[in-house]
């Protein structure tokens, strides 16, 4: 959203742990760390030390914007984006908000009720927000038109899984595809893998033991070229992910993160899997290598029918995008 904006508006990031953040351009805007912190329900003895950091964000934050003077403060949700909120609606500057999940998180729900507007991706979450709503586009990187396999060594003439567990990565979904390589080898057409594991774990052993073509990493800055040629991704269901998926049109199984917020993560599998028609959803304690296997084969099988869903899926979406919806406030 940022970079869409440069050209029409001077941005500041100001947050906590931007510095420490590998996904954050540190180089490419200017930012401001204030502390932050969220309200553990599991541990009520913090919070008195969560309050005091959290009322430290704030004042801080209202020092920021009496010195920025912006014309409104974007908000993304999650605790990082409390104190921002809390001192814009002190300060009286218009607020924008941007929910990213089918199910929205607390701070947006709460703040909604004194947003401009707040721009969202899955139209259920429009029921669950106070004031005014409205279907954008997800802020994402520009689309990655040309299928560039060179970038990772890979072959076009071979299916291409995807696997990966967010920008985090994902142990147990790691370890459960591992698990399905000597079903896959013997049911698929010849494939290649993009793992990205998050550091949890490495199959660089596993994949040359079945001479399966590879490229495992930690995380992938360039994700876009992966979902270029990616025929099949079994990832997480994070908002990003899912868009992703929508956006390069990629059917995939989606395995929601179990601890997430709310458990938001499953009700944006349910869209992808009810709404978009684009694959299949797996809890984490049913990750059953065998089932698991089959459901890849299944899906490499119907590829082209999951497209034409999601395409078809697209065809009804908005072309606003954040960016645009922001300036004509």
């Amino acid at each position: 959203m940022a970079r869409e904006l440069a050209q029409d508006a001077e941005i500041l990031f100001v947050s906590g742990g931007l510095a420490q953040s590998r996904f954050f351009d540190k180089n490419g805007f200017s930012f401001e760390e204030i502390p932050c912190s969220t309200l553990s329900r599991k541990k009520p003895w913090r919070w008195p030390r969560q309050l005091f950091s959290i009322v430290r964000g704030t004042l801080q934050a209202n020092r920021i914007l009496d010195q920025f003077k912006p014309d409104a403060v974007v908000g993304f949700g999650s605790f990082f984006s409390l104190p921002v909120l809390i001192a814009a609606k002190w300060r009286k500057v218009p607020i924008i908000l941007h929910e990213q999940n089918a199910l929205p998180g607390k701070v947006n729900r709460l703040f909604s009720a004194y947003a401009e507007i707040t721009g969202i991706t899955f139209p259920e979450s429009a029921s669950l927000l106070k004031g005014k709503a409205v279907e954008v586009l997800y802020p994402a990187k520009k689309r990655q038109h040309d299928k560039d396999w060179s970038y990772f060594g890979l072959f076009p003439d071979r299916i291409t899984l995807l696997v990966f567990g967010g920008s985090q990565g994902a142990k147990r979904l790691n370890e459960a595809f591992a698990a399905t390589i000597p079903f896959l080898v013997k049911h698929l057409p010849p494939f290649q893998v993009l793992h990205f594991t998050g550091g949890h774990n490495s199959f660089a052993e596993l994949y040359k033991e079945y001479n399966i073509p590879f490229v495992e990493k930690d995380f992938e800055p360039h994700i876009e070229r992966a979902w270029s040629i990616a025929d099949l991704a079994i990832t997480r269901a994070g908002a990003s992910t899912i868009n992703e998926m929508i956006d390069y049109e990629t059917p995939g199984i989606v395995v929601p993160y179990p601890h997430a917020s709310e458990n938001h993560q499953v009700e944006n599998a349910k869209h992808f899997v009810r709404t978009v028609k684009g694959g299949e959803m797996f809890y984490e304690h049913s990750l059953v290598p065998l089932r698991l296997a089959r459901s890849i084969c299944s899906l490499v099988a119907l590829k082209e029918h999951l497209q034409k869903k999601i395409q078809h899926y697209k065809a009804t979406r908005t072309e606003k995008t954040f960016a645009s919806t922001i300036l004509n406030q």
